[in-house]
């Protein structure tokens, strides 16, 4: 424990880490608490490099889409003909608008985007683990895997270009 609180006083001292963090970090030290970061493994087995988008079911899409758009000036960036994905940042993250159909409008998943993506790969390390999941082929061409968290959250696996556009990737968008 020594070496740990000596790698935290350094950190601090070192301007790494604020007053609060280190205090914070003490604290759970010493109620035996996971420090922030401490649960994650040097290699992760499915590196995640990004939060790739949010899938949201509308009531009214239009209506949604010109709020985003209006609001916060999210351009369109890609058109899946059932829904509508805004560009969220300068790069590939989006917040994607569907119908609710006769649901209730609500935050469908979350897409992480996994770095070296590769279905077959992935499959693997999930079954592994005894995670079930899917692939769905989107259009016939796009792989995406679907699991859920232990909660039973929606999260899907992608390749951090994808865009919601066509391809092998869906990283091909306008």
């Amino acid at each position: 424990m020594d070496g740990t609180i000596d790698r935290l006083v350094g950190l601090y001292e070192g301007g790494k880490v604020s007053r609060r963090d280190l205090v914070r970090s003490l604290a759970a030290l010493a109620l035996g608490l996971p420090l922030r970061g401490s649960a994650q493994t040097a290699q992760p087995p499915i590196p995640v490099v990004s939060l790739n988008h949010v899938t949201c079911f509308a009531s009214d899409i239009p209506r949604t889409v010109a709020f985003y758009q209006e609001l916060f000036g999210m351009p369109v960036l890609s058109d899946q003909g059932t829904g509508i994905n805004l560009r969220a940042g300068s790069d590939t993250t989006f917040v994607g608008i569907y119908g609710a159909g006769a649901g209730e409008p609500r935050i469908d998943h979350l897409c992480l985007g996994v770095q070296g993506f590769d279905v077959d790969r992935i499959m693997g390390i999930l079954q592994a683990r005894g995670i079930q999941a899917n692939v769905r082929m989107r259009d016939g061409s796009v792989p995406e895997i679907y699991m859920t968290d232990p909660d039973g959250l929606r999260i899907q696996l992608q390749d951090p270009t994808y865009c919601g556009g066509s391809g092998p990737l869906g990283n091909a968008c306008a």
